[in-house]
């Protein structure tokens, strides 16, 4: 599975510039998230078809770096978060990427990108999801 990283200006329309390029491609966006900062932004996003995605962006003359992301299954409740993060980081795995997909039935799912994930699906264990 792959995210999409947009890095944009923080300015109107660019959010407007990407969905416009994938709904041209008939691309639906699953998840999306972004923000912006000290005059640039960064939007990251899922979608259905990843090479649909990857040919839309490229047709509309907009750059995205791709992650392989793990899908992951976190409980609705306080620390859970923080103590799959702390795993990680105490093996060294970095996260580069984290983006949430909803919450369903007491479970915060998502999607993490990391420096290692051969590694980080090992510890994380039953949290990811497979695909």
């Amino acid at each position: 599975m792959k995210a999409f990283l947009v890095a944009t200006e923080d300015r109107p329309g660019e959010l407007a510039r990407i969905g416009e390029a994938m709904g041209a491609a008939g691309v639906n966006i699953s998840a999306l998230g972004g923000f912006v900062s000290e005059g640039s932004g960064l939007i990251g996003f899922l979608a259905g078809d990843e090479a649909g995605a990857r040919g839309a962006l490229h047709a509309a003359g907009i750059e995205a770096r791709e992650l392989d992301v793990l899908p992951i299954a976190l409980a609705d409740a306080p620390g859970a978060l923080g103590k799959a993060a702390r795993k990680l980081a105490m093996a060294g795995i970095n996260v580069e990427f984290i983006l949430s997909t909803g919450v369903h039935h007491g479970t915060g799912a998502g999607v993490l990108a990391v420096s290692d994930a051969r590694k980080a699906r090992s510890l994380l264990g039953d949290l990811v999801v497979e695909e």
